[in-house]
């Protein structure tokens, strides 16, 4: 597996490393064997996910259930990445110290190596991690303790993670690539490699749903000056699949170049791009958020249905039945998305 330096961190990661969703849904015993297998194809980096459980008290659980049993043996040929949604010091040192005592307490490297502010998509955001009582504060407590050694901001709009990263707190950022989601080849990639701030890439097959241009895909970013991609994976054959792809960089050939461009003029047309121009909501809707959830194809139905409900529930999400369709979001969207007709479409799936 190629390697690559993950800024100013230094730590050397694999290219194409391990998106952790989709394992948040699956038995810990099939877990287990998913990741021991991208550990032994050369994986090394594990990005870390909560699932449902992050918008409730079962927080790092999943996580200490399966790869948290690896660790116990293996946690020297591998890096991890913990995340939370949080924005207040004390709520992130506690989920800091939470991860930290289920995760890495107990292992050769007793400490976690990257710690994620996770869903930094607004300005607001933004706002309240640079408070005086913000998460950046709870993460420079945490370095002091000795909880953490790095740390990562991650979100969806680019001109707020950009706006991120000058503030100096982070050592990565974390954010979506695809042919669709092209933007950031422009601005946010180079400011960061500039800043000597290592580029993690989520949603590279678009959360699942560019299963059909899946190899051309991930040739296509891992030409970029990007450090590392972090497909959503849950079977050992996606696991070897997704290995090959770093182990020796495959040039992107004219006809997959030609397909790449066709699926994404076509997938344009439906696919959110998470600018967040379609905000502010006069009802609060997170719209991109909905858009995430009906749309990705990680995700069995049932399993995105218990997310956005559970989510809704712990007030992270205001449900689409309370749009009222004004029409406000549509004159905003770039893309001309029918905001108000997708959101009655997550309504009818999801009951609410």
């Amino acid at each position: 597996m190629l390697h690559r330096r993950l800024g100013r961190t230094n730590l050397e990661i694999s290219c194409v490393s391990f998106g952790g969703l989709p394992v948040t849904f699956i038995p810990p015993e099939e877990a287990i064997k998913v990741i021991n297998a991208a550990i032994d194809e050369g994986m090394n980096y594990f990005d870390l996910d909560e699932g449902p459980a992050q918008f409730h008290d079962r927080a790092y659980i999943d996580s200490q259930n399966k790869i948290g049993k690896i660790l116990k043996t293996r946690r020297n040929e591998v890096y991890i990445g913990v995340k939370t949604m949080r924005k207040k010091k004390d709520e992130v040192l506690e989920d800091i110290k939470r991860a930290h005592e289920l995760l890495v307490r107990g292992t050769s490297r007793k400490i976690i190596d990257i710690f994620h502010l996770a869903f930094v998509d607004y300005d607001y955001h933004l706002k309240e991690i640079t408070a005086p009582d913000g998460a950046i504060e709870g993460l420079k407590e945490a370095k002091k303790q000795g909880l953490i050694n790095y740390t990562l901001v991650a979100g969806h709009n680019r001109g707020v993670l950009i706006d991120a990263v000058k503030t100096g707190a982070f050592d990565a950022v974390e954010f979506p690539f695809n042919i669709v989601e092209r933007e950031v080849i422009d601005d946010l990639i180079p400011f960061a490699n500039t800043m000597d701030i290592g580029t993690i890439v989520m949603k590279p097959l678009g959360g699942g749903q560019f299963g059909e241009v899946a190899a051309a895909q991930l040739k296509w970013i891992l030409e970029k000056p990007i450090t590392a991609v972090i497909p959503g994976t849950k079977t050992v054959e996606e696991v070897k699949m997704n290995a090959a792809f770093g182990r020796t960089l495959q040039k992107v050939t004219e006809s997959e170049l030609k397909q790449l461009e066709e699926f994404g003029k076509r997938m344009a047309k439906i696919y959110c791009h998470r600018c967040g121009y379609c905000l502010p909501c006069s009802q609060g809707i997170m719209i991109f958020g909905l858009l995430d959830i009906l749309l990705a194809g990680v995700l069995s139905f049932e399993k995105k249905k218990i997310a956005y409900l559970q989510a809704v529930e712990k007030g992270f999400l205001v449900p689409a039945s309370k749009c009222t369709a004004c029409g406000e979001c549509i004159p905003r969207c770039p893309y001309e998305l029918p905001i108000p007709d997708i959101m009655k479409q997550v309504v009818e799936k999801f009951g609410i």
